[in-house]
């Protein structure tokens, strides 16, 4: 599937995480070492989905299908939101011991000094190559939700609606690269840099975050750890075969059609409690009677 009138619609969801119930840094099955590696991740994603959507902006005036530039309007609506809510998580994760505030920092003031000084394409090419891994494993989420049956429940509410939004979206920045660079090869070898840029990122702020707390993990939590990671139903080797078909040529991200997760989400997932926009126009309609 991979003409864009076959896409779902992008539709931003103004939602609100309740991460003030968070009451332990150790958030998922009381693991240090995973809690302290969904914290990296959580803490990358402000400034990296920043530079997602300036890299986008960059080549929205060339874009000639109003389908794609109505999609890339909903591609910035759904990061700048995926943005704030991350940034609630990050803030809270700080007043509980896990500085993720300092590392979304951190990211920033590299993508400050080393990235935006790099061609249009090369930007927007990495955006397109992270866009791929969040969207592998956004996918491998919402098929096995029970993955994260541990985890505090702000915290999956917040990755399961996040992983919607991946899914509806990921191949807008593809999209847009293509149809103004079309040079699938060079997307080949940026995803070697990209997925060896996220590994050692999120690798190295796991273990800062762990080094801050002087906390050095049990040999069950990293059992524990590399179960989650490698198991059957390990995040990591459930998403080879997926991260394995960007090389193929004429890959297209569509080409992994997971619409059905969309109304998984939808029936199992959403929340109308978390959902601000309902909140409030629910709030009109009570002030009006």
């Amino acid at each position: 599937m991979t003409a864009t009138a076959d896409h779902p619609a992008i539709k931003p969801r103004h939602m609100s995480m309740p991460f003030e119930q968070l009451d332990t840094p150790y958030f998922f099955d009381n693991n240090a070492l995973l809690s302290a590696f969904f914290a990296a991740l959580s803490s990358t994603f402000p400034a990296g989905e920043g530079e997602f959507i300036a890299s986008v902006r960059q080549y929205r005036d060339k874009i000639k299908s109003p389908k794609l530039k109505e999609e890339i309007r909903g591609f910035i609506g759904q990061e700048g939101h995926h943005s704030r809510q991350h940034e609630r998580a990050n803030e809270t994760l700080r007043d509980l011991g896990f500085d993720a505030v300092a590392l979304d920092q951190d990211l920033a003031n590299y993508i400050q000094k080393h990235v935006v000084n790099r061609s249009d394409k090369f930007r927007l090419a990495m955006t397109v190559c992270m866009e791929h891994l969040t969207a592998i494993l956004a996918e491998h989420l919402l098929t096995y939700p029970e993955t994260l049956e541990n985890l505090a429940p702000s915290v999956q509410d917040l990755l399961y609606w996040h992983a919607v939004e991946e899914i509806e979206h990921k191949s807008v920045a593809f999209d847009t690269f293509m149809s103004i660079e079309g040079d699938q090869k060079y997307l080949r070898w940026c995803q070697v840099y990209a997925t060896l840029f996220f590994f050692h990122r999120i690798g190295w702020y796991t273990i800062k975050l762990l080094w801050w707390q002087r906390k050095m993990p049990s040999w069950k939590e990293f059992k524990g750890f590399w179960r989650f990671m490698t198991g059957k139903k390990g995040m990591f080797t459930g998403v080879t075969k997926n991260y394995l078909d960007w090389f193929k040529k004429g890959f297209h991200p569509w080409d992994h059609d997971n619409m059905d997760l969309i109304e998984r989400w939808k029936t199992e997932f959403y929340r109308e409690d978390q959902d601000m926009k309902l909140q409030k126009e629910k709030d009109k309609l009570k002030a009006a009677s």
